[in-house]
């Protein structure tokens, strides 16, 4: 037992000191800025994953290690343990600070062991698994320090392990070169950045401008490049979720999935695959609703499976929005012009990232940041496909515009002489083109009734073709009225006109008194033809009313549905009662009052057909004739004294205040109405 022991204990002190395999260890004094040390690693793949730093580190374990001949060692897809090694040496002992970096920011887990005594290592944890601040170093790369004295020699390990394709790209750089050089690539993708989101809000905007779908899909898919480029790079854990490792962990397959199903629906909007590449649109529909079921699954799946998941449907859509971009593009779809260029310089960028990776091509400027290139010229050309679409549609608007206009201008002045400009305002469209079925709205607004006294006694009179001149003679004198005092006909029912007026309750009664005062000179020159004089009453209510389209499909009629447009009739049938010429409601009367601009009086509270409560009922009587004007002006106290007393039942009061208007005003109907109600009480 003490021999094993013994023997064991000079093995580990042996090789505490000098490289446990055949790797050349890394020349600390080299005069190389920048070594790529790749073929100085060892590995060893722990497909179990319960290995130790001091199992790995025993001397009877070296033999399980492989040495690397690759400058980049890559394990591809794999969710197992990787222990790696590496010997440096020193033997100057001028002043250099060194630094060992993994040109990768998505690994999961990366521990760095370095010797500090025989058999004890001081470990280093960073990776996805881990905030960012737990890093000593920190950058969007894993970088740790390297530091040995003058003439010594030590062996460093390393643990990594992540859900997805791992790749170990090692350097081994001077400190300051390697502050110079990050500084420099963070510059350059600061640039890169800067150009997504200045297309990002270039475009939204543009979105928001012509509320053209394509732009708000093509804003996703820039939006999804961006997020999948701040997670590759690392920069998005470094600066916007330190914290979220989470977030980190499943970003790629949020990004990538949020970025493809962007992309396919900006492809299939902006290249109409519906109808160019119909079956290919129907893939396109299909691959979406997979992509967005992936998008999800990070809620419920772990990464080992939604990372491989997601790399597996990667290429597809990219083969699939090429194919429909060179078919739309050989049916000389114009706009797939710059469509197919833009993509095709991205493929072109990601053949050479490929090329470079695969040792075909050399590390320079367009290999190492030619998907950085690639996919800002593709935004940029993209953006430029879409201005041209836009200018496509815009000169095809433009024709299609100039060849209807005329045909359009006639139908709509065609239409406007059965459904007024104003009707269709107020429901907010421009044509009546645009009326559908069930428009409708809800509006406050002052309704006019008139109608032609005794009608059905002068129609008996006339032949029909004379029924038909009288009435077209006398509603085109009334319309030009209703007009001038900012309301518009709703329609016309017979003889009667039912008019709406949307601004003030006061045009509505000024256009009632304007009827009645031209109806003086209508009636003159109907004397002076022959004719019988005519009366009209007119009845004005206001309120809150639906305003609308009432029919079939095929049969639409614009109406206006309200209890305010029944009482607005029901006081227009009042006028015959009391005798009057304009009747007014109490809400009416409550919003000229305070403008002083019309003379009025009471008339009654009545209970109208289809209310419970009375109604207050005024009468306007600036319309009426000068000298009956006169006396209902000259009998005001009196009257609305009287009127007072008897709704208060002094009715000895409304007798005699009664009895003093009719002495001034013998045939004041209303008076009269209410003596014989006095009479009969």
């Amino acid at each position: 037992m003490l021999t094993r022991r013994y023997l064991t204990t000079v093995v580990a002190v042996f090789y505490a000191g000098y490289p446990l395999t055949a790797a050349a260890p890394v020349q600390w004094d080299s005069p190389s800025q920048k070594i790529e040390i790749g073929r100085n690693f060892s590995y060893y793949e722990d497909t179990a994953k319960n290995k130790t730093i001091a199992q790995v580190s025993a001397g009877e374990f070296a033999g399980n290690f492989v040495d690397s001949t690759t400058d980049t060692l890559n394990f591809g897809q794999t969710n197992n343990d990787y222990w790696l090694k590496v010997t440096f040496e020193r033997k100057s002992d001028a002043p250099r600070s060194r630094v060992l970096e993994i040109d990768q920011s998505n690994i999961d887990i990366v521990e760095f062991y370095a010797p500090v005594a025989v058999g004890k290592f001081e470990v280093q944890a960073a990776g996805m698994l881990y905030p960012f601040g737990a890093r000593q170093i920190k950058n969007r790369n894993f970088v740790f320090a390297i530091e040995l004295a003058p003439g010594e020699q030590k062996t460093f390990y390393i643990r990594a392990r992540t859900c997805g394709g791992l790749i170990l790209p090692f350097v081994f750089w001077d400190k300051e070169t390697f502050t110079d050089y990050n500084a420099n690539v963070q510059h350059g993708l600061g640039f890169y950045y800067g150009i997504m989101l200045v297309m990002i809000l270039y475009n939204l905007f543009i979105y928001f401008s012509v509320r053209d779908v394509s732009y708000f899909y093509y804003v996703c898919y820039i939006t999804g490049l961006l997020w999948l480029q701040l997670v590759l790079t690392g920069h998005g854990f470094q600066y916007i979720w330190p914290n979220g490792t989470w977030l980190q962990r499943n970003s790629y397959i949020l990004s990538s999935n949020f970025m493809l199903a962007s992309v396919l629906m900006f492809s299939k909007r902006f290249l109409n695959t519906k109808e160019l590449v119909p079956r290919l649109d129907k893939a396109f529909k299909i691959t979406i609703g997979f992509l967005t079921f992936l998008f999800f699954t990070p809620l419920v799946l772990s990464p080992e499976i939604t990372t491989k998941a997601t790399l597996a449907v990667t290429i597809p859509p990219v083969v699939m929005v090429l194919a429909a971009a060179i078919i739309a593009f050989v049916k000389k779809y114009r706009p797939a012009r710059f469509f197919l260029l833009a993509f095709t310089v991205l493929q072109l960028a990601g053949i050479i990232v490929v090329l470079k990776f695969t040792n075909v091509l050399g590390s320079n400027v367009f290999t190492d940041y030619g998907l950085y290139f690639g996919s800002a010229l593709e935004v940029v050309l993209l953006s430029i496909a879409l201005a041209d679409r836009i200018n496509i549609m815009k000169t095809e608007k433009e024709e299609a515009q100039r060849k209807t206009l005329e045909m359009q201008k006639i139908l709509t002045e065609s239409y406007a002489r059965f459904v007024p400009r104003d009707f269709l305002a107020n429901l907010g469209k421009d044509s009546i083109l645009d009326v559908k079925l069930g428009d409708q709205i809800q509006k406050n607004m002052a309704i006019l009734f008139s109608d032609i006294r005794s009608f059905t006694t002068l129609s008996e009179n006339m032949t029909p073709e004379e029924n038909f001149n009288f009435i077209n003679s006398y509603l085109g004198r009334m319309s030009p009225i209703i007009q001038r005092h900012g309301g518009f006909i709703d329609k016309f029912i017979g003889d009667a006109i039912m008019a709406l007026f949307q601004k003030s309750v006061v045009d509505a009664v000024g256009a009632g008194v304007e009827m009645q005062l031209y109806l003086k000179e209508y009636n003159a020159y109907r004397t002076g033809k022959g004719y019988k004089p005519i009366e009209i009453g007119i009845g004005v209510h206001t309120g809150s009313l639906m305003l609308g389209t009432i029919g079939a499909e095929d049969r639409l009629e614009g109406t206006v549905i309200s209890d305010t447009v029944n009482l607005a009739s029901r006081i227009e049938t009042l006028t015959k009662v009391y005798g009057s010429r304009i009747a007014v409601s109490e809400t009416t009367i409550l919003e000229i009052k305070p403008l002083q601009k019309f003379h009025f009086r009471f008339l009654d509270r009545v209970t109208v057909k289809g209310k419970t409560k009375p109604v207050g009922v005024y009468e306007i009587i600036d319309g009426d004739e000068e000298k009956t004007r006169e006396l209902k002006l000259k009998t005001m106290d009196d009257y609305m004294q009287a009127v007072k007393a008897f709704h208060e039942r002094r009715f000895a009061d409304a007798r005699a205040a009664f009895a003093r208007v009719l002495r001034v005003n013998p045939g004041d109907r209303p008076s009269l109405i209410y003596e014989s109600r006095l009479a009969a009480s």
